[in-house]
Order: structure tokens, then sequence, then C-alpha cells
């Protein structure tokens, strides 16, 4: 499959529109997220809400430095994100970063090499959906956080 994928140009992805949509939502949450709630889980095993939202942005500058390796720095935010606007700031830039991935033809289109034999090879385009899937799951999983709360949010899927 990889040697097909080598050979085919696939064509650009479309998914930006849609994902700018999550996007917008994945901000929103961060406003809704009543003060004092940051740290609720509703198990000891479950992240927070700002655990949560820091690993969304960290899964992003992870694949982007070290698998795409598109030349920007890989910040570790664990330690930096501490405010609401703190976390805002790094979706939003890590979002920034994953547009000018979408929009680079040979980026999506390269076959980028696993660092684990338990893991095929991957192409940008397969990247760009799992990313794309993770901020989805991750959004579900803030928004669950926000009606165990009692938030009404208002969020259309």
């Amino acid at each position: 499959m990889i040697a097909a994928m080598e050979q085919n140009s696939f064509p650009a992805l479309a998914i930006t529109p849609y994902w700018a949509s999550v996007q917008e939502d994945l901000l929103r949450i961060v406003d809704l997220i009543p003060k004092g709630k940051m740290g609720f889980t509703p198990g000891e095993e479950l992240w927070n809400s700002n655990g949560i939202l820091i690993h969304v942005s960290d899964a992003r500058d992870s694949w982007m430095t070290r698998a795409i390796q598109d030349g920007e720095p890989y910040p570790n935010i664990w330690t930096t994100a501490r405010t609401r606007e703190d976390l805002k700031r790094e979706l939003v830039r890590t979002f920034e970063r994953i547009q000018r991935f979408l929009a680079n033809r040979a980026q999506l289109d390269k076959v980028y090499p696993s660092d684990d034999p338990a893991h095929p090879d991957r192409d940008g385009h397969w990247i760009a959906f799992h990313l794309l899937e993770h901020d989805i799951h991750h959004r579900a999983e803030l928004m669950q956080r926000l009606a165990l709360m009692g938030v009404k949010h208002e969020i259309d899927l």
C-alpha cells in the first residue's frame, strides 16, 4: 500500500474548513469551562480539562516536529500553559501550524518513516486525518465534561 501511495498524488485535503469549526469549538470550550473547574475530572484515572487541552496542542506539535519535521521547534507547553489565555494561544498557534501543513502538497504526499517497528510508515494524508480525528475525539470528551458540570454549550455537531 505504501508503494502505491508513493506513486500516486492524492488531491489536496479539503478538510480545513471543517477542521476550523472543530478548532472554534475547542476555543469556545476553554471559555465555557466554569472558573475553578479546569481541574475537574470525572475519575482519578482520567485527564482533567486542562490536561486534555494541553494534550491537543502538544500532539499537534509532536507530529509536526517529529514526523513531518517542519522546521519549527517543539515547545514544552506542559510547563508553560497555565491560564485560559495560554491554552487558547497554544490552540491557535498549533492550528496555524497544522494549516501550513495542510496547504503543503509535498508534505501531504510524502511518506514518513515510522521509528516504531509496530507501526507502518504513514503519508501526510494519514497524519492529517489522524490529527483531525484526535481533535474531534477530545472535543467530544470536553463536551462530556461540560455536560457533567451542568454547562449548556449549544455546540452543534
